[in-house]
């Protein structure tokens, strides 16, 4: 064989050797290069889950609007043994302006499943003549076929017999407004504005119109948030929005502290932009269990107060459309989370 050939012999076998090898061992480190990425971000991700709570510190000065609200329970307007006294020095502690009293629910014809003049007459006058800063509000829970319940707010005779159900509880019980608590209130429904705008027409002027709503979303999907407009609509019908900031089925403290923070610009944009009079509270969770909506680790007090005072620090919240915050519940919040209110939202320190 000619020298020259065997050369060319021997260089195609050590090129076929090298891409032999190439094809067979590049694709793997490659893949090894990946995972080890993806296990590095997994990682930093759940770090950041684990260690966030504990290094966030609360943005900003101590807020100075301070019009909190407070959801109590259903026990109240039931007429169990309470202690009004302590349940006042509460109020006052916490700086409390709103007191939502829940009076359970309506059923499908529209009615109140509970009436109990007396017993609610009771938790009023109790109420204004210890706390008469307070505002005491009957808060109502309406579900739909898509919440815990069968209220089918398109039918004209199912809401007018809940605005009846308002009239009897501010004029004949004593209450100082209502809060309605429809759920689940898609976007864009067609009929909670209808319900405000009716209830408004029959109650009398200085009574509370509040909602309980969705939390804004930036991508508003069926069941899932609010858009601006729809948060704009309700707003132009109310006196006032209280964000039930919680149950957003997010597992990351960081995302859940951002998207706090975004109800406070967005929702305060919102009412000032149609109804100067609306105020807005945002909802904070202080309960440990749920479902899979609601993770305690990132969704708890301390990380929904941080995000209300970076809403508060954004240059694009409208102040004067915010109130306070309202912790969800009474029945829910113990004494070290009540500590934590006050530390991260009242500004006391023992």
């Amino acid at each position: 064989m000619d020298p020259s050939d065997t050369k060319l012999a021997s260089d195609v076998l050590q090129r076929y050797g090298r891409l032999n090898i190439e094809m067979k061992f590049t694709p793997t480190k490659r893949r090894k290069r990946v995972l080890l990425a993806v296990a590095a971000i997994v990682l930093l991700i759940i770090a950041d889950i684990v260690f966030y709570p504990m290094l966030a510190q609360p943005p900003g000065p101590t807020p100075t609007a301070q019009d909190n609200g407070l959801w109590l329970r259903y026990t109240w307007y039931f007429g169990g043994a309470h202690d009004y006294d302590a349940l006042a020095q509460r109020l006052k502690n916490e700086r409390i302006r709103d007191a939502y009293f829940h009076v359970r629910g309506i059923d499908a014809d529209g009615r109140l499943h509970y009436r109990y003049p007396d017993r609610a007459k009771r938790v009023t006058s109790e109420i204004h003549k210890r706390s008469p800063g307070v505002r005491v509000v009957a808060w109502i829970y309406a579900g739909n076929s898509h919440g815990m319940g069968k209220v089918d707010l398109s039918r004209a005779d199912v809401r007018a017999a809940m605005v009846k159900e308002a009239v009897w509880l501010t004029e004949t019980c004593g209450f100082d407004g209502v809060q309605w608590d429809y759920e689940i209130c898609n976007d864009g429904d067609p009929d909670l504005p209808k319900l405000l705008e009716e209830t408004r027409a029959a109650m009398a002027p200085g009574k509370l119109l509040s909602v309980a709503t969705a939390l804004w979303s930036p991508i508003p999907v069926k069941r899932l948030g609010w858009s601006d407009a729809y948060f704009q609509k309700i707003a132009a019908r109310c006196d006032q929005m209280t964000v039930m900031g919680y149950d957003s089925g997010i597992y990351s403290p960081r995302v859940y502290a951002w998207l706090i923070s975004q109800q406070v610009v967005h929702v305060t944009q919102d009412a000032a932009a149609v109804n100067p009079n609306c105020r807005v509270l945002i909802g904070v969770p202080t309960y440990a269990k749920g479902g899979a909506s609601h993770d305690p680790h990132t969704e708890n007090l301390r990380m929904a107060l941080i995000g209300v005072r970076a809403g508060l620090g954004n240059s694009n919240t409208k102040q004067s459309a915010f109130a306070g915050v309202a912790p969800f519940a009474d029945y829910t919040t113990q004494e070290s989370e009540w500590r934590t209110y006050q530390e991260v939202w009242l500004g006391r320190h023992e």
